[in-house]
C-alpha cells in the first residue's frame, strides 16, 4: 500500500456544482410553492402535473428543464468524482481507510444509478408536460436512496481524507 494523493478535482468540482444549485435555489425565492425536490417526490402523475402547471404559470417551465439538464452534469461529476476518490481510498491507507473507500465506491455507484435513474424519469415527464404514474413512483422512491447514497459519498470521503490523515505513519 502506498502513501498517494487522494484526487478530489472531480468530487470538489461537483460539490461546486451542486453549491452553484443551492444559491440558484435561493435566488430563486418564492417563484414557485414547489421546488425540484417536491418534483423528485411527487409519487403521481396528478401531483406531478400540479407542480407542473404551479412551474408554467409561474414561467419556470423552462428553467426547470434547464437546471435538469443541468443536474445531468451534476451527477455524472459528482458520481465519478466520488468513485474516484473512494477508489484511490481504498488502494492506500490502512484497513479502516480501505472499508471507508469501499464504502465510498459502493455509494458512488449506488449515486450515480439511483440519480440519473429519478433525473431521467423527471425529464421525461417535464418534456411530456404531463406526469406519468409509475414515473412518478418510481422517481419518488429512488429519491430517499439517492439521498443516502450522497450522505455516504460526502460523509465517507471526508471520514476517509481525516482517517488516513489522523493515521499516516509519522516521518
Amino acid at each position: 500500500m502506498t502513501e498517494e494523493k487522494t484526487p478530489l478535482k472531480l468530487w470538489l468540482s461537483g460539490l461546486g456544482i451542486f453549491g452553484v444549485f443551492i444559491v440558484l435555489g435561493m435566488l430563486a425565492g418564492d417563484a414557485s410553492q414547489y421546488s425540484i425536490v417536491d418534483h423528485q417526490a411527487a409519487g403521481t402523475a396528478e401531483m406531478v402535473n400540479t407542480i407542473q402547471a404551479d412551474w408554467r404559470a409561474n414561467g419556470l417551465r423552462n428553467a426547470v428543464i434547464y437546471g435538469m439538464i443541468a443536474d445531468f452534469v451534476f451527477i455524472a461529476v459528482y458520481g465519478w468524482g466520488s468513485f474516484v476518490a473512494g477508489r484511490s481510498l481504498y488502494r492506500s491507507g490502512n484497513t479502516l481507510v480501505r472499508i471507508l473507500g469501499g464504502f465510498v465506491v459502493a455509494a458512488a455507484i449506488v449515486f450515480l444509478i439511483s440519480d440519473y435513474l429519478e433525473t431521467i424519469l423527471q425529464f421525461i415527464q417535464m418534456l411530456r408536460d404531463e406526469g406519468v404514474d409509475w414515473m412518478a413512483a418510481t422517481a419518488a422512491t429512488a429519491q430517499p436512496i439517492k439521498f443516502a447514497a450522497f450522505y455516504v459519498t460526502f460523509l465517507g470521503t471526508i471520514a476517509g481524507l481525516c482517517t488516513r490523515l489522523v493515521t499516516r505513519p509519522k516521518s
